[in-house]
């Protein structure tokens, strides 16, 4: 999923998504593996999740359930990661922010 996430943000040629909620920055794909390693400097991080960016104003991060297809946000949380989901698929995702 990783390459045909990034492989279709490309093709879109966008860095960032932003409505009335929130602005969600991306992460480049080099950038992934690096990221995964600070979050899970506290709590470890689901290898499932595939990190796509962050939330502008609280820099939550925004991920993947590769188990789902769903797009989520996390915090940690008393030693563990608290997950809402957002979308329940990236096609929703990405229309709700009108692509």
């Amino acid at each position: 999923m990783k390459k045909e996430w990034f492989a279709r943000l490309n093709g879109l040629g966008i860095t960032e998504v932003s409505n009335e909620n929130m602005t969600i920055y991306f992460i480049n794909e080099e950038n992934v593996d690096e990221a995964v390693k600070d979050l899970s400097r506290k709590v470890k991080w689901d290898e499932n999740w595939l990190i796509i960016g962050f939330e502008d104003e609280t820099d939550d991060v925004i991920f993947i359930n590769q188990l789902t297809g769903e797009v989520c946000t996390a915090y940690e949380f008393e030693k563990s990661w608290e997950v809402v989901t957002l979308y329940s698929s990236v096609n929703e995702f990405l229309k709700a922010y009108g692509y």
